[in-house]
């Protein structure tokens, strides 16, 4: 995700990336793929931190991503349980009011739909690097 991003990804500061959820089994044990139906598809940001010359994901997609995938809207507190969970990956606090990152903050507040974000408040974000690390930790514990 982090390679070969266009002139207008560039320009924005984020690449759109999309996911499918798929049914993997069948009465033998043996993994059987099936295509997506008509739902909404998954799209979550990949985020350029220029700065840190970096990519990251907001903890707001990181938990979205995971609803859809495990295809279970967690509540409030499962919410806080799988943001303690990931602290595990040493996220970086995004404010506004700290200057070594105040740009940044702008930058993902000014995202239109899909938004990486639900209000303007500081927001947590991840090393795109550790995503697959932080989904297979999560989904083990609801699987």
């Amino acid at each position: 995700m982090i390679m070969n991003w266009t002139v207008s990804e560039w320009q924005s500061g984020r690449r759109l990336v999309q996911f499918w959820r798929r049914t993997q089994t069948d009465a033998e044990g043996n993994l059987t793929l099936v295509e997506p139906s008509n739902s909404s598809p998954i799209v979550i940001s990949c985020i350029y931190w220029r700065e840190r010359n970096d990519y990251f994901i907001t903890s707001v997609d990181c938990i979205y991503l995971l609803e859809s995938l495990i295809g279970i809207q967690f509540t409030v507190e499962e919410k806080n349980r799988i943001r303690r969970n990931l602290e595990g990956f040493r996220p970086l606090t995004v404010s506004k009011c700290k200057i070594e990152c105040a740009d940044f903050f702008k930058l993902i507040m000014s995202f239109p739909h899909p938004k990486p974000r639900n209000i303007e408040k500081d927001v947590k974000v991840f090393a795109w690097k550790t995503l697959p690390h932080a989904l297979r930790k999560i989904i083990r514990k609801y699987t």
